[in-house]
């Protein structure tokens, strides 16, 4: 952590004394660097991500404006924040909040699981059924983990399903799917970041919309890492290393979850990690209070063309009368349930906040334009997508951003594209993938660790490994087709 303040630290020194201070619209050259540098450097030290872009935002500001900086900072936010597209987007963000309490609150997606879960009777079946589960769930990625852990975890203990590998079929589920529907979490934010930047690929449609149209086709590592986990269910990729030795360990009679390391407090007392605990369903709570938000939200987003602001607002809505109509909430649920849901994502959108400050900083100071022309002349149309997908893999398994490493790098990637000639959905599908990949195998993963503790709190050093060969095997066989796709495409 001292490591990571004296970086940018020494970084505002650096500015201070040696950056040059330019007209409006000049470029800053390699000083343009310097603030994603800082991010990455102060995240991967620190693990502090909104601290990260708080400091990433100031250090752009202060090359921008220098001494000026008290006032350029806050006249800059109020120009983000206050515009309408930026201002969609945090929306957008305050509503899947709201949507995350809606099925916390009313505990739907626990009923909807465990009426499932009570009409299995194979053990293939029910790991199919535990993977399967998560499509409909994958509003929220971390709540589908949450709930399919906790209800599925005891019904594969009966069929002597280890620990280990429940929380791989969730793991190589949940992200995979939010990235592929309509309702997902990461397909919405893509969508959201397209919008952000104003990209002109998007000029004439929404990011939410072009992405599903133009990008999702080439959306290879996610769907890969799920059609593994499916054939390891099958047996097709037979069971080697941890994962077998773990199947043979519950076969023995030992425990369904991995041997924990105890950890102890200052005193020398065995430390009692606490797990979120699954959502209760309410009294009156049946399938129908699952079903009609999903379809509902999908309804409007089809009416308003996948303009989902506009689909969220309005399936809530509907949603809000139908469960109080059926008894399920009163309108002081449906108060809390937008409250707590808006006051759950005010981390994201503080940090969209900031992002907006450094990203369109770090655009009026020229930093896509000399990246871009920097590198472009080593780069091939073809081989992009497979040096985007390789290099952005590597750094996400050492400490992953998840998704926020497209607020980042999307429009680096995408002007690379349009200059080299390469496919640019391909491209961009590309760094979502890396993303995916992270969020997957990560050993600082945030969904990684929720999924580990919903599974009985196992250790997420032996989940990790157990499943890496099977994640590394997914994602060899990505990269094969970014590769060949390039050519292609």
């Amino acid at each position: 952590m001292y490591a990571g303040y004296a970086v940018v630290f020494l970084l505002f020194i650096i500015v201070a004394v040696a950056a040059p201070q330019l007209e409006e619209g000049e470029g800053y050259g390699i000083w343009t660097l310097v603030p994603p540098l800082a991010i990455f450097a102060f995240i991967l030290l620190t693990k502090k991500i909104l601290e990260g872009f708080f400091w990433s935002a100031l250090l752009t500001m202060f090359i921008k404006y220098h001494w000026g900086i008290l006032a350029g900072f806050v006249d800059d936010m109020f120009t983000n924040v206050t515009d309408w597209d930026n201002w969609w987007v945090i929306y957008l963000f305050l509503l899947a909040g709201a949507i995350t309490y809606l099925f916390k609150y009313s505990g739907s997606g626990t009923y909807f699981a465990r009426w499932i879960a009570a009409r299995i009777k194979n053990e293939k079946v029910a790991m199919f059924v535990t993977s399967f589960i998560l499509w409909p769930l994958c509003i929220d990625d971390y709540m589908s983990a949450l709930v399919t852990g906790s209800v599925f975890s005891p019904l594969l203990d009966k069929y002597k399903v280890p620990r280990e590998m429940t929380a791989y079929i969730i793991r190589s589920t949940a992200a995979p799917i939010a990235t592929l529907l309509p309702i997902g979490a990461w397909a919405i934010y893509v969508g959201a970041v397209l919008d952000m930047w104003k990209l002109d690929i998007v000029s004439d449609t929404t990011g939410f919309a072009y992405y599903f149209s133009k990008v999702l086709p080439f959306m290879f590592f996610p769907v890969i890492a799920m059609v593994v986990s499916w054939l390891v269910i099958l047996g097709v990729i037979p069971k080697f290393g941890k994962m077998k030795r773990a199947f043979q360990r519950v076969a023995d009679g030992g425990s369904v979850g991995p041997a924990k390391e105890p950890k102890y407090d200052d005193e020398g007392n065995v430390i009692e990690e606490e797990v979120e605990e699954v959502p209760e369903p309410k009294k009156k709570v049946n399938l129908s209070h699952f079903i009609v938000p999903i379809v509902a939200i999908i309804f409007f987003g089809w009416v308003f063309e996948w303009d989902m602001a506009y689909g969220i607002t309005w399936g809530l809505l509907l949603t809000f009368v139908y469960y109080c109509i059926t008894g399920v909430f009163n309108t002081d649920d449906a108060h809390d349930v937008v409250c707590d849901g808006f006051a759950s994502m005010s981390e994201m959108c503080i940090m969209m906040g900031l992002g907006l400050i450094l990203c369109n900083g770090l655009d009026s100071i020229g930093f896509v334009d000399f990246v871009v022309g920097s590198v472009s002349g080593f780069v091939t149309a073809a081989a992009l997508p497979i040096i985007i997908f390789v290099v952005f893999s590597a750094t996400e398994m050492l400490v992953t951003f998840n998704y926020t490493l497209y607020l980042i790098a999307m429009p680096i990637v995408v002007a690379l594209a349009e200059s080299s000639g390469a496919n640019v959905p391909l491209t961009i599908a590309a760094l979502v993938s890396t993303g995916v990949f992270g969020y997957l195998l990560a050993f600082s993963s945030d969904g990684g660790m929720l999924t580990c503790a919903s599974c009985g709190n196992i250790d997420i050093y032996e989940q990790n490994t157990t499943q890496y060969p099977y994640m590394m095997i997914a994602w060899a066989l990505s990269a094969v087709c970014y590769l060949v796709a390039g050519f292609i495409f």
